[in-house]
C-alpha cells in the first residue's frame, strides 16, 4: 500500500490532565494515510489516552488535534460524532457482542441510526463479515464463536462503513497466540486494501512486527521509528510486508 502525504491524524503539543494527574504531555504525532503502526507502552503509559484523543472520544487539555484535516477544537459534539462516524472505526479488546444476537445482526446494528432499511443493513453486514473470513458464521451467536472469531466480528463492525482510519485497542489482548496472529494478519489485509491502521498495544513483539513503532512511557512519546535517527526508519512510503510476515 502506498502511503499518501496527506495526514489522517496530526497531534501537536498535545497534553491531557485529569485533575492533578498528567496522562499525556507534549505529544507530537503525524499518521499519514496508508500507514500501519503500533503505539506501544506499559499500563499507565498514556497510550489509551492517546487513542481516545485520536478517536475524538476525549478532548486534549493542551495542544492541537487534527483528524482528516479537521481541527477538533473547532467542532461541536455533534460535528465530532459525524466525524467519527465517517472517518474512524474502533476495535477494542473486549468484543462487545450482545448475547443471543447472531453475528450478522451484531454487525448490521452498527448502521441502525443511518436510516438504511433492515435488508440493506444486513446486506452490507454480510459483505463485511465475508471480508474478514466469516461468511460461514453469519448466523452464529457469540457463545458459538471462538475468541478470534468474536474479534473478527468486532472488526467487521468497525470497517462496515469503510472508514479511512481504524484504531485497534489491544485487539489481541483477550486472545491466545494463534488467534492473535490471525487478527494481526487481518489488520495487515485491511491495511493492504487501503485502511490506515493504528494498533494500541502493550505487546512489544506485536509492535516490533509492524512497519512503524511509536513507544510511549510516562505520558510522553519516547521513540518514533518514523523520525530521522530513530533506528529502523519507517518514513513514507512505509514498507508492506508479505502475507503472513510479521505475525507470531
Amino acid at each position: 500500500m502506498t502511503v499518501s502525504p496527506r495526514p489522517v491524524v496530526e497531534l501537536s503539543g498535545v497534553g491531557k490532565r485529569y485533575g492533578e494527574v498528567t496522562a499525556l504531555s507534549g505529544a507530537d504525532l503525524t499518521v499519514h494515510r496508508g500507514e500501519l503502526l503500533a503505539v506501544v507502552g506499559p499500563s499507565g503509559s498514556g497510550k489509551s489516552t492517546m487513542l481516545n484523543i485520536m478517536g475524538t472520544l476525549d478532548r486534549p487539555t493542551t495542544g492541537t488535534v487534527r483528524i482528516g484535516g479537521h481541527d477538533v477544537a473547532g467542532l461541536t459534539d455533534r460535528e465530532l460524532s459525524a466525524l467519527r462516524a465517517s472517518t474512524i472505526g474502533f476495535v477494542f479488546q473486549q468484543f462487545h457482542l450482545a448475547p443471543g444476537v447472531p453475528a450478522l445482526d451484531s454487525v448490521a446494528d452498527g448502521l441502525l441510526y443511518g436510516g438504511l432499511p433492515r435488508a440493506e443493513r444486513r446486506r452490507l453486514a454480510e459483505r463485511a463479515l465475508r471480508r474478514v473470513g466469516l461468511g460461514h458464521r453469519l448466523y452464529h451467536q457469540p457463545h458459538q464463536l471462538s475468541g478470534g472469531e468474536k474479534q473478527r466480528v468486532a472488526i467487521a463492525r468497525a470497517v462496515l462503513g469503510d472508514p479511512p482510519l481504524l484504531l485497534a485497542d489491544e485487539p489481541t489482548g483477550a486472545l491466545d497466540s494463534r488467534s492473535g496472529a490471525v487478527v494481526i494478519e487481518l489488520l495487515y489485509e485491511l491495511h493492504r486494501a487501503g485502511t490506515t491502521v493504528v494498533v494500541i498495544t502493550h505487546d512489544r513483539d506485536i509492535a516490533a512486527s509492524l512497519p512503524r513503532e511509536v513507544r510511549v512511557r510516562d505520558g510522553r512519546i519516547e521513540h518514533d521509528s518514523a523520525l530521522p535517527g530513530a533506528g529502523a526508519a519507517a518514513s513514507a512510503p512505509v514498507p508492506v510486508l508479505a502475507a503472513g510476515e510479521g505475525t507470531r
